[in-house]
């Protein structure tokens, strides 16, 4: 990978994991503004998984790898909102089965904006390279 590509790729996942970070400031019980269930329930769901993947896959260049970094932040995800079905507190204390659907959202945006905007100048690399 070239290090103009390289430096892209850091750039994005640091912007993408300080906006994820500074929803946890805007968001929560006092947020007041549109669309509170969907911002105080889902948004963190989606976004979370979202910016994991990116700090996940930068130095990835093969496609079945970062495919196989995405299936494990989801299952992240599941494993964190089963131990919540459990009532085991890990990352939040509710379990909420749409939570799932929000996790696989937020990877399958993060490897769509990954492949078609990030790292659209990578060629897709067979394995066997």
């Amino acid at each position: 990978m070239d290090d103009t590509l390289l430096r892209r790729k850091r750039r994005f996942a640091v912007i993408t994991a300080l906006f994820v970070a500074s929803l946890h400031f805007v968001t929560g019980a006092q947020y007041r503004g549109p669309f509170p269930d969907f911002v105080n329930g889902y948004l963190i769901d989606i976004m979370g998984p979202f910016a994991a993947y990116f700090l996940i896959c930068l130095n990835l260049e093969k496609l079945l790898h970062r495919i196989w970094a995405a299936d494990a932040v989801f299952l992240v995800g599941v494993v964190v909102e089963l131990l919540q079905y459990f009532d085991v507190p890990v990352f939040g204390s509710t379990f909420d089965p749409l939570d799932f659907v929000m996790y696989g959202a937020g990877v399958s945006l993060a490897l769509a904006v990954d492949l078609f905007l990030v790292s659209k100048d990578i060629p897709l690399k067979k394995n066997s390279e």
